[in-house]
């Protein structure tokens, strides 16, 4: 058994035993090249054949852990745990104090795994859809970080993974436009990099009407890119003023390092 990085060789042999991981398919195809390009994406061997694989990304403090897939014929013999174990243990080298991984509240087996290896639920937080559509929002980007710091959460998501909040992040994210604000709520959008016909929103705070023209806002974007969907995640204990499609419930996970 050994752990290496993946390699484009990998590819055929990884995406055999990826493609029936949901329901609907899997989108590790779509995040090859870009993962690979990262690093960091690590595949297990066994017997000089690839029966895993895992990317992790490492930010200011953070390790987060994504994209876990274990062969079914090679599962229950420990190989998930190394490759989780094998991140960890490099984020920690590099100032980590923190790992992260998410993962649907239904799929109890890498909720259990996940648990049994000291993380714990650091929240919920559910996916909803919602389609572009052309029209008006009072909703306009924060002008200045000022604007910003009522954000109410330490993470937001970008591309399925969390980022902190920290100060350097949200004045990045100002002068990038991507924080909404309308009275006491507050949205944070992106393009995503795992689907390019795909805007998301990736943090929502406050309430009222505020958060129904954030989301018609990101909407709006969305028609004009000619988007096919908007993804939305957002906190558990979020209102989303019902005017989108809730689709999945996800459990947050955390370990302190």
């Amino acid at each position: 058994m050994a752990i290496r990085q993946a390699e484009n060789r990998d590819k055929d042999s990884v995406l055999d035993f990826c493609k029936n991981t949901f329901s609907w398919g899997d989108y590790i195809a779509n995040v090859w090249n870009l993962w690979v390009a990262e690093g960091e994406f690590l595949v297990l061997e066994y017997r000089k054949r690839p029966v895993g694989i895992c990317h992790a990304y490492y930010s200011e403090k953070q390790t987060w852990i994504e994209g876990l897939r274990i062969n079914p014929r090679f599962r229950r013999r420990g190989f998930a745990s190394k490759l989780i174990l094998h991140a960890e243990t490099t984020g920690k080298t590099r100032g980590s104090n923190t790992a992260r991984m998410l993962i649907a509240h239904e799929n109890t087996q890498s909720l259990k795994l996940a648990k049994s290896l000291g993380y714990y639920i650091e929240g919920r937080w559910w996916l909803y859809y919602a389609e572009p559509k052309s029209q008006t929002s009072k909703a306009k980007p924060a002008a200045n970080q000022k604007q910003a710091q009522i954000l109410d959460a330490e993470l937001f998501t970008e591309s399925w993974k969390w980022h902190p909040l920290d100060k350097r992040t949200i004045e990045s994210l100002v002068r990038k436009k991507r924080i909404l604000k309308h009275g006491n709520a507050l949205g944070i959008w992106n393009k995503s990099k795992i689907d390019k016909n795909m805007l998301q929103i990736g943090y929502l705070g406050g309430g009222g009407k505020g958060i129904g023209e954030i989301i018609k806002f990101v909407q709006n974007r969305g028609h004009r890119l000619k988007s096919k969907r908007i993804q939305i995640l957002a906190r558990e204990d979020v209102d989303l003023c019902g005017q989108v499609d809730k689709r999945m419930l996800f459990c947050l996970m955390r370990k302190d390092l």
